[in-house]
């Protein structure tokens, strides 16, 4: 079990100390926006491009293994998202925006500000390779499900009153994603790796010394933006999609891996850190932004998040022991 406490220890002090420094008002709030920004503008995107540019994809896996790999996350993703919409909409009668937020709560695990340094943590740089064959199509297909399935459940609600229209909301939809800089940095990192230019000298070491600097921030800015949240009642729902969240899929995504897919070990590893992260921002935004189910979201980021301190060295010590 040192293993593990060496993998999760320094992760939860980094996300404890930007919390105590957003907490305390060390920094300005202006500051810990800007180093969020930093990390999902900058730092993340370079790292995507220079691991997607350079990695030696051809050792990782055949295209049936990331097929597999991809569809193997995804079956927990599904079941999770449903169950979670039934338990909203049925047990706490929630309605169908609220429901949907849930979906998103339980099934848009944070890959970005916890997923990379954990699994950076875990498997080192070949678990990285790994982890963005999920991080590229992972991005894409929850963005387009989760806006997609908040438009009917406006409809559904009476809350929207225009008919919808999948072609104008399937192109705003690919601007958002062509503007997303995560997207752009897939993009520039398939360009260059087709190009076939390779990275070397001093370009190589100035992305190299960028790219170092994604794991850290990323948990700190993820401390910081837990000030933004808290608990606002909706105790018991958030507690039940927590469950779902970091249990029930990883355990989903682990047992379908191992005894239906068949993934070699390590991919198996990868997928379930990444599941067992906790609730990423995403549903904040989608129940902002509809202005429905704020509460449960945020909740849902809070407890998870503080729930993940326990489920995380389980789940660590099932695939790294």
């Amino acid at each position: 079990m040192g293993a593990i406490a060496d993998i999760v220890i320094p992760v939860f002090c980094l996300i404890a100390l930007g919390y105590t420094i957003a907490r305390t008002g060390y920094l300005k709030e202006a500051a810990g926006d800007g180093l969020t920004d930093f990390v999902f503008r900058v730092a993340v995107p370079i790292l995507l491009m220079k691991s997607i540019a350079t990695a030696q994809f051809d050792a990782a896996g055949g295209w049936l293994v990331w097929i597999a790999f991809v569809a193997t996350y995804f079956s927990g993703v599904v079941v999770v998202w449903t169950a979670a919409m039934v338990l909203i909409s049925r047990v706490f009668g929630r309605d169908q925006r609220a429901s949907m937020i849930s979906g998103v709560a339980a099934g848009f695990a944070n890959l970005v500000l916890m997923g990379i340094p954990l699994v950076q943590r875990a498997f080192g740089d070949e678990g990285l390779q790994t982890f963005f064959i999920l991080l590229s199509v992972h991005l894409p297909v929850m963005m387009i499900i989760s806006t997609f399935g908040m438009e009917f459940a406006a409809r559904a609600d009476g809350v929207g009153q225009t008919p919808i229209s999948p072609a104008t909301i399937a192109a705003s939809l690919a601007r958002n994603l062509l503007k997303n800089p995560l997207i752009v940095g897939i993009l520039i990192g398939l360009v260059w790796r087709l190009s076939g230019f390779g990275l070397s000298g001093v370009a190589e070491q100035v992305l190299d010394l960028l790219s170092a600097t994604t794991g850290p921030l990323a948990l700190i800015a993820l401390g910081v933006g837990l000030t933004k949240y808290g608990i606002r009642g909706n105790l018991a729902p958030a507690m039940a999609l927590s469950v779902l969240s970091l249990l029930v899929m990883p355990g989903i995504i682990w047992l379908t891996g191992s005894f239906v897919a068949d993934l070699p070990t390590h991919w198996i590893a990868v997928a379930v850190v990444g599941a067992a992260s906790p609730t990423g921002v995403n549903a904040y935004l989608f129940a902002t932004h509809f202005k429905t189910g704020q509460g449960l979201a945020t909740n849902t980021i809070v407890l998870s998040t503080l729930g993940s301190i326990i489920t995380l060295p389980f789940w660590l010590a099932l695939v790294v022991l």
